[in-house]
C-alpha cells in the first residue's frame, strides 16, 4: 500500500501548477476549430472531449487498431437521435491525451482524433472545446469529459509503494488544476443550468492479481490504491465542484465488489466477480489493452443517458 500522503508536497505543487495555469494557459487564444457541425434551427450539440475513452479506441477490429465508433460517446449519440430530432455530436477527443496536455499541448495527430472530429492543429483540445462552446451556447446540449488516466498510468510500475505514491502525488495536482480551469470556462459560458458529465476509469489492471509475476502482482495492489486513493477522488471532487455529474467507472463496472463475490473464469477458474467484471467489459484480458470493448462503452453511455435525463 502507499504511505500515507503527504499534504505539504502536494500544496506545493498545487501552487505552482495554479501559477502556470494562470499564465500560461492560452484561453484567448481564438480558433475557430473544423467542426463538420452544421447549424440550424433545432440542432443541438453533444460536446464530448476527453481521451482514448471518449475517441472509442479499440485495440482490434475489422480495421485494426483505432478509433471507432463503439465508444460510449457514439452510443448515446444514437439514443438521443433516437428520441429528438437534431443533435449532432462534436467529438473533440484525442487518444492519448493527458488532462495536462488538453490544457497546454496544440492538436491532435489526425490518427488519434475522433471519428468525424474537429482539426484543431493550432490550440489545445480545451481552448477548441471551449472556444466552440461559446460560440453555439444556446445549442449546447450535453457535455461529457474524461481525462486522467494517462497522467497517472505510468505511477503504477515504479518500483515501489513509496515511488507510487510519490509519483501519484505529483499528478495529481496536475490533473485537478487542468480539469477544473476547463470545467471553469465552460460553467463560465453556459451557466450552472448545462449538463456536464464527468467520467473516471475502469481499473482493469485489477486483472494482474491472477498473474504468476510477482511484479504484475504488484502493479494490480498499486492500480486498487491508485484508483481509490488518488485519482477517483481527485476526480469526483473537482467535477463536484463545477455542478457537474461525475460516474465512478470502476464502481459502475462492479471494480468494487468484495472478494466474497465470485465468478468463472476459462483457464482460471473461479476468480472475485470484480476481476471476471473486467473480462468482460474490456480488452485488458484477451489483449492486454486497457481500453473497454462494445460492452463496457455501452455500461458507461447507459449512466450516461441517465444522469443526464435527456
Amino acid at each position: 500500500m502507499f504511505a500515507k500522503r503527504s499534504r505539504l508536497r502536494v500544496g506545493v505543487a498545487a501552487a505552482t501548477l495554479m501559477v502556470i495555469l494562470a499564465v500560461c494557459v492560452g484561453w484567448s487564444r481564438s480558433s475557430t476549430p473544423d467542426t463538420g457541425a452544421h447549424d440550424g434551427a433545432g440542432v443541438r450539440y453533444y460536446v464530448s472531449i476527453g481521451d482514448s475513452y471518449a475517441t472509442g479506441y479499440r485495440p482490434t477490429g475489422p480495421d485494426g487498431a483505432g478509433t471507432s465508433r463503439d465508444g460510449f460517446v457514439y452510443q448515446v449519440g444514437d439514443k438521443l437521435s433516437e428520441k429528438h430530432t437534431g443533435w449532432q455530436i462534436v467529438n473533440f477527443a484525442c487518444t492519448g491525451e493527458t488532462s495536462y496536455g488538453m490544457a497546454f499541448d496544440d492538436g491532435c495527430q489526425p490518427s488519434a482524433g475522433a471519428l468525424d472530429g474537429p482539426q484543431y492543429p493550432s490550440v489545445p483540445q480545451a481552448v477548441a472545446a471551449v472556444d466552440f462552446i461559446v460560440k453555439h451556447r444556446e445549442q449546447i446540449g450535453l457535455i461529457t469529459i474524461v481525462a486522467g488516466a494517462n497522467d497517472l498510468s505510468h505511477c503504477i510500475d515504479e518500483p515501489d509503494a513509496e515511488a507510487a505514491r510519490r509519483c501519484a502525488e505529483s499528478q495529481v495536482p496536475k490533473v485537478t488544476l487542468s480539469l477544473g480551469s476547463l470545467l471553469g470556462h465552460i460553467r463560465d459560458a453556459l451557466g450552472p443550468g448545462a449538463p456536464i458529465v464527468g467520467l473516471s476509469y475502469i481499473n482493469v489492471f485489477g486483472a494482474d492479481a491472477l498473474s504468476a509475476n510477482s511484479q504484475l502482482v504488484q502493479r494490480a495492489r498499486y492500480s486498487s490504491t491508485l484508483f481509490k486513493n488518488y485519482l477517483t477522488p481527485a476526480l469526483a471532487a473537482t467535477y463536484a465542484r463545477y455542478g457537474a455529474m461525475f460516474v465512478d467507472t470502476t464502481e459502475l463496472a462492479g471494480g468494487n465488489l468484495p472478494d466474497t463475490v465470485k465468478s468463472w473464469l476459462p483457464d482460471h477458474g473461479t476468480v472475485p466477480a470484480s476481476i471476471g467484471q473486467v473480462c468482460a467489459l474490456t480488452y485488458y484480458c484477451s489483449d492486454k489493452d486497457p481500453h473497454p470493448n462494445r460492452s463496457g462503452h455501452a455500461l458507461i453511455a447507459g449512466a450516461v443517458e441517465r444522469l443526464s435525463g435527456l
